[in-house]
C-alpha cells in the first residue's frame, strides 16, 4: 500500500475540518468555506504534479468521511476539470449519460459547463449551463440530500471534445470509488464509537463477542478496497475494480452499522440510515454496480458480442 506524502497528510487535515464544519447544512450553504480552503480548484492547482490523482482521490475520500454530499460535488468538479484539461471552465461539473436516462447533475453551486461522458457511445461532450438551464428539472433524491440535483435532456448543440472516454472513466472510477471508501470508513468509525458508548447489563455492547465480530468484519471489508485504491492510483491495478468493490463495501458496511445500532439506526438523530442512502446514491451516480462488473468481466472474458459472432 502506498503512503501519502506529508504535504498531502497536512492538506487532508484541512479537508476533514472543512467537511466537518459544513456538514450540518446544504453543500451550497458552506461553499464559501469550501472555496476558501481551495478544494474546488484542486484539480487545476495540482495538474502538473505527478501525484495529482492521489491528492484528488484522497481529498474526496476524507471529505466523504464527514460529508458524503460534498465529496460527490468535488468528485464531479475534479472529473470535469480533468476531462477539459487546459480548456477547463471556471466551474464545470461531470455526469454520465446513457440511453436509460437523462444525465443528473449537481446544480447548486451552479456550474458554468457540464461534461457528459456517454457510456453507450463512448463519447465525451460538453454543454454550457446557459443552453440547458431553462429545461432543467429539479430531481430531489433521498441519498446525498444535501445536494441539489437537476436532470435535463442534452441538446443537439452539445459539443464533442478530444478527451478519450475510456481514459476519462479512470479518474471517475477512482474519485467515486474513493468517496465510497470514505463512506465505508465512516460507517466503521460511527459504529465503533457507538458500541463503546452504548451499555447493556452495565458493560459496553462492544464487549459482546458477536458484535465485536460484526464490527471487525466491517473494518476488514474496507482494508482491501483501500489498498486496491492505492494500487490503482499508482497505476498497478485497474480502476474499475476499485469502484466495483467499493460500492458493495460501503453499502454492506452501512447495513451492518444499522444492525449494530439496533433501532437507533433508523432514526434521524443517528446518521447511519442517511449514510446508507448516500452510499447507494454515490454507487448509482458512479455508473452503477452492473456497469463496473460488466467492465471487469469484459477485461477477463472479452466482449460478449464478439463471442457470439
Amino acid at each position: 500500500m502506498s503512503t501519502t506524502s506529508p504535504d498531502l497528510e497536512q492538506f487532508l487535515e484541512v479537508v476533514s475540518k472543512v467537511a466537518t464544519s459544513v456538514a450540518t447544512g446544504a453543500v451550497a450553504d458552506g461553499w464559501t468555506a469550501v472555496e476558501s480552503a481551495g478544494l474546488p480548484s484542486l484539480a487545476r492547482d495540482t495538474a502538473e504534479e505527478p501525484d495529482a490523482l492521489h491528492w484528488l482521490a484522497h481529498t474526496v475520500r476524507v471529505a466523504a468521511g464527514s460529508f458524503p454530499a460534498l465529496a460527490f460535488v468535488l468528485a464531479a468538479r475534479y472529473a470535469a476539470d480533468l476531462a477539459l484539461g487546459e480548456d477547463s471552465s471556471q466551474a464545470p461539473t461531470f455526469a454520465l449519460r446513457s440511453h436509460f436516462s437523462d444525465p443528473v447533475v449537481v446544480i447548486d453551486p451552479v456550474p458554468d459547463l457540464v461534461v457528459l461522458l456517454d457510456i453507450d457511445n463512448r463519447t465525451v461532450e460538453t454543454v454550457t449551463w446557459a443552453e440547458v438551464e431553462a429545461t432543467v428539472r429539479d430531481t430531489p433524491r433521498t441519498g446525498l440530500a444535501a445536494v441539489r440535483w437537476g436532470e435535463f435532456a442534452p441538446p443537439s448543440t452539445s459539443r464533442p471534445t478530444s478527451s478519450d472516454p475510456t481514459t476519462m472513466l479512470t479518474p471517475w472510477d477512482l474519485l467515486t470509488g474513493a468517496a465510497l471508501i470514505g463512506i465505508a470508513e465512516r460507517a466503521v468509525a460511527l459504529t465503533q464509537a457507538y458500541v463503546l458508548e452504548r451499555k447493556q447489563f452495565g458493560v459496553p455492547i462492544g464487549s459482546f463477542a458477536g458484535l465485536r465480530a460484526l464490527v471487525a468484519g466491517m473494518a476488514l471489508r474496507v482494508e482491501p478496497v483501500r489498498a486496491q485504491l492505492d494500487r490503482a492510483l499508482d497505476g498497478l491495478a485497474p480502476s474499475d475494480t476499485v469502484v466495483a468493490l467499493a460500492g458493495p463495501a460501503a453499502v454492506h458496511n452501512c447495513l451492518d452499522a444499522i444492525q449494530s445500532h439496533g433501532g437507533y439506526g433508523y432514526i434521524a438523530e443517528y446518521p447511519i440510515a442517511g449514510l446508507l442512502r448516500d452510499a447507494m446514491s454515490v454507487q448509482a451516480r458512479s455508473g452503477g454496480r452492473r456497469l463496473h462488473v460488466a467492465r471487469v468481466a469484459q477485461r477477463g472474458l472479452g466482449d460478449p458480442a464478439g463471442a457470439r459472432s
